[in-house]
């Protein structure tokens, strides 16, 4: 993919990595040089700082019928993850904690999280690394694996005895294939062990939870794509396939242009200046639309740049996001600054902040 390459191109690259490159209709894509350019991610950083729940279990989990001990639940994340994933993606948590807004994330945390420090778990501190998948089961539902370490004893005693979370929305405890799940409005947290948790919306929780009870511990991803999250020097990675749900690409379209026609992403990056860093790289049905793609995401970049002029005020740059096509992929490199992050954070924050609502 020559276009991926050159638009990846730019000053203070770091090394270069591959993004693999799915082909329609191949059983296994190919990998095509990508420079990793301008470097950098964020996405699903939210989703990392939802609510918790307590397993009711000892360390061993019972997995297909038989018990499994806890070094083999976190051995391999993305084994835990439900299958038919529209999107899956790896976060370093404390890579972006050390960021040059670690200290918003920690806010968006701190408005997310309903344990307070008596359940010995702070987020910025206990969280390492976060493994997502995003569905179209019932809706939009996510599941996320969180690996760390988690005092599961003073979890629980802290979530059993808070019946209304710091944000004022009751915290509702429910038992479900062997575990015990606290959720907030329709998000939770289930702690499988020491060092693994899951997090999601319930159907993403509870699909996960079935996979554990009724199927053995094997990834279901593809080949691509996990190559694609193990890439080295990438705090972040999102592999996309959106052929496995044609239907919610078509709805999602209807409000992100650029993904008309679009079949398979990869993106990548980092939180090196000057913020986050992005590099990816869109795969499409046609090189015709590629070409709408292409102008779809240019669209992305004036609104980006019409956000940053808030930011110019005090000091912060307009994102230089570079867009190329070749055939039916376009490559993209997009740099946000620390000022621009805060500002599009900060909105996050407000967004996120549950109100409180009925028990159910």
């Amino acid at each position: 993919m020559d276009g991926e390459q050159s638009a990846a191109e730019g000053r203070g690259a770091p090394a270069r990595v591959g993004v693999a490159r799915p082909h329609p209709g191949a059983s296994a894509p190919h990998a095509a040089p990508f420079d990793a350019g301008r470097r950098g991610v964020l996405a699903l950083a939210a989703a990392s700082t939802l609510i918790w729940a307590c397993s009711g279990n000892g360390e061993a989990v019972l997995v297909d019928g038989e018990k499994v001990a806890p070094e083999v639940i976190d051995k391999d994340p993305l084994a835990l993850l439900p299958s038919g994933a529209i999107m899956v993606s790896r976060l370093d948590a404390q890579a972006m904690f050390r960021s040059g807004f670690g200290s918003d994330a920690a806010r968006l945390i701190a408005n997310l999280i309903p344990l307070g420090p008596e359940s010995g778990f702070v987020a910025v501190r206990d969280v390492t690394t976060l493994h997502g998948g995003l569905y179209a089961m019932q809706g939009a539902d996510f599941c996320l694996v969180a690996q760390g370490n988690f005092d599961r004893d003073a979890i629980q005693r802290a979530a059993d005895a808070r019946a209304v979370t710091v944000a004022g929305m009751p915290l509702v405890k429910s038992h479900y294939a062997g575990f015990d799940l606290y959720t907030a409005g329709n998000v939770g947290f289930v702690v499988l062990t020491s060092r693994t948790a899951l997090s999601g919306n319930e159907t993403g929780m509870r699909r996960a939870l079935d996979r554990l009870r009724f199927s053995k511990l094997e990834r279901s991803q593809p080949e691509w794509a996990i190559k694609l999250l193990e890439t080295q020097n990438a705090s972040f990675a999102v592999a996309g396939d959106l052929t496995t749900q044609p239907g919610a690409a078509a709805v999602a379209a209807s409000s992100l242009p650029f993904v008309a026609g679009l079949r398979y992403l990869r993106v990548i990056g980092n939180f090196q200046p000057p913020g986050v860093n992005f590099a990816g790289a869109l795969t499409y049905g046609d090189a015709q639309q590629a070409a709408a793609g292409s102008a779809a995401l240019a669209n992305v970049r004036s609104f980006a740049a019409m956000m940053s002029l808030v930011t110019v005020l005090f000091g912060g740059s307009i994102p230089n996001m570079q867009v190329a096509q070749s055939g039916n992929d376009v490559a993209f490199t997009l740099p946000l600054d620390d000022r621009l992050m805060r500002l599009l954070l900060g909105r996050v924050i407000d967004a996120t902040r549950p109100a409180a609502v009925p028990a159910r």
